[in-house]
C-alpha cells in the first residue's frame, strides 16, 4: 500500500498561532497531589491519518468519508501480516474534538510540509523505502531499531503505540512501548550545554493554565530523518519544536506541535492529533532488536555478493 494509491482512492471517495483545544463544558482537568494538571497513565494512538494531506482533501472529513477511507485502506491491507491489525481491526482516521482529520498537518493550509530546496531534495523519497542500500546507515531508522516515534514531535503509525506518562513536580517522564529511550521533560527551567546533541533533543516544559507547553532544541544533524507514512520529516540542529499537551476529557489528550527549522523549511509548520486514554496501568517492552535480523541479513548478503564477485565463494 502506498500513499499515492491512498490519495487516488480518497479522491474518488470525495470526487501561525495555536488553536486552542476545546474542553467539554464543565470538564475539570484532574490535578496531581502537587496541583499540576494530571496526565499520568497510559495514552495511545492508532490511526492511519498521514502527516501530509493527500491532494484535494479538506482537513476535516465527515463520518461517511472517514469510513470510506478506512474501508479502502483495509482493501489495500489484505496481505497484512501484522497481528495488531488482525486483532484490533483496520485503523481509522485520527480524531480531534470529535472531528475526523485527513492529515496531522494543520498549517500550511494545504497540509503539506513546506520544504525549501534543500529539504525537498533530502526528503524526496518514501521514508520506508530508505535512500539506498549501500550501507546500514541508509536504511530507515525504524528498520534499524534506532528511531523513536515518541521523540518530539511525537508521531503515530498504523499499529497501536502506547505511552506511559509519569509526573513529579520538576519533570515529566514519557515511557513508550516502542524503540524509544526514556523521554524527560524538565520543568525546572534548566538549560543544557550547546555541545550536547541527540536525536531526541532536549525538552524544557512549563505550565500555561491546564496546558503543558514544551520547547525542544539541541537536536543532532547526524540523522535528520523522522519516520512518517510518505516523505520523511526532517529536523536539523537549528530546529525548535514547540509542543502543547492539553487534557480535554477523561479519555482525550490533545497534542499540538509546531516546527521551526529554517535549514529545511520555508516557514514554520504545525500539526495536531489526540491521544486516547487506556484503562491499563502498564506497558510492555517493544524489544525491537529481539529477533530483528534485517541488518544482519543485509550485511551478510552484501559480503556474500562481494565474495562471489571475487571468486571466493561458489
Amino acid at each position: 500500500m502506498t500513499c499515492r494509491r491512498i490519495a487516488f482512492t480518497l479522491g474518488a471517495i470525495l470526487s501561525s498561532s495555536w488553536s486552542l483545544a476545546q474542553e467539554p463544558e464543565g470538564y475539570q482537568v484532574p490535578r496531581t497531589e502537587h496541583g499540576q494538571p494530571d496526565f499520568q497513565g497510559v495514552w495511545s494512538t492508532r490511526w492511519n491519518t498521514m502527516l501530509e494531506r493527500p491532494e484535494g482533501l479538506p482537513l476535516v472529513l465527515s463520518p461517511e468519508q472517514a469510513a470510506g477511507f478506512a474501508e479502502q485502506v483495509a482493501l489495500h491491507s489484505e496481505d497484512n501480516t501484522d497481528p495488531d491489525i488482525d486483532i484490533l481491526g483496520p485503523p481509522v482516521l485520527a480524531m480531534v474534538d470529535g472531528e475526523y482529520r485527513s492529515s496531522v498537518i494543520v498549517y500550511p493550509e494545504d497540509g503539506t510540509l513546506p520544504y525549501n530546496e534543500v529539504g525537498a531534495r533530502r526528503a524526496g523519497h518514501n521514508y520506508f523505502g530508505g535512500r539506498g542500500y549501500d550501507g546500514p546507515e541508509q536504511r530507515p531508522g525504524v528498520e534499524r531499531c534506532t528511531e523513536a516515534w515518541a521523540s518530539p514531535p511525537m508521531r503515530a503509525f498504523m499499529y497501536q503505540l502506547f505511552h506511559g506518562f509519569v509526573q513529579t513536580p520538576d519533570a515529566i517522564a514519557i515511557v513508550s512501548e516502542e524503540a524509544a529511550p526514556l523521554r524527560i521533560i524538565y520543568l525546572d527551567g534548566g538549560k543544557r550545554p550547546a555541545a550536547y546533541r541527540s536525536f531526541e533533543g532536549y525538552s524544557v516544559g512549563r505550565w500555561e493554565g491546564d496546558a503543558l507547553v514544551v520547547e525542544t532544541t539541541h537536536y543532532s544533524d547526524v540523522n535528520p530523518e523522522r519516520a512518517t507514512i510518505g516523505r520523511p520529516m526532517l529536523l536539523s540542529s537549528a530546529a525548535r519544536v514547540t509542543e502543547r499537551f492539553t487534557r480535554t476529557s477523561e479519555t482525550e489528550l490533545n497534542y499540538q506541535f509546531s516546527v521551526d527549522d529554517p535549514t529545511y523549511y520555508t516557514e514554520p509548520w504545525r500539526g495536531e492529533f489526540s491521544f486516547t486514554r487506556e484503562e491499563v496501568d502498564h506497558i510492555y517492552e517493544y524489544a525491537c532488536h529481539e529477533g530483528n535480523y534485517s541488518m544482519i541479513g543485509a550485511l551478510r548478503g552484501a559480503r556474500a555478493q562481494e565474495a562471489r564477485a571475487e571468486g571466493r565463494l561458489e
